[in-house]
């Protein structure tokens, strides 16, 4: 027979577990196509971090803070065909 979780700060890591495992990346092949996306989400730009290839933006919105990043990953998933890859996360 299981227990139940008495300290309150284990409901809230279990909380913080489920939740990142619904939390999906958003992929764009441009970076115009991902900034276009997140205008018409209601987000705004707020800071940008580029140092060499580690490109990452900050955006702001009425739902929370977001994460554009490049990472080098393939183009779609029937090709082998890799370059950049703009990926949106929230934070």
């Amino acid at each position: 027979m299981k227990k139940k979780c008495e300290n309150p700060n284990g409901l809230q890591n279990m909380a913080t577990i489920v939740d990142s495992k619904t939390r999906k990346a958003v992929k764009f092949n441009s970076l115009d196509k991902a900034k276009e996306h997140l205008k018409s989400k209601g987000y705004r730009f707020r800071q940008a971090f580029n140092f060499k290839e580690d490109r990452s933006m900050i955006y702001q919105g009425r739902f929370g803070w977001v994460k554009l990043s490049a990472s080098k990953d393939y183009l779609n998933k029937t090709s082998m065909e890799q370059g950049t890859v703009w990926n949106i996360v929230k934070i």
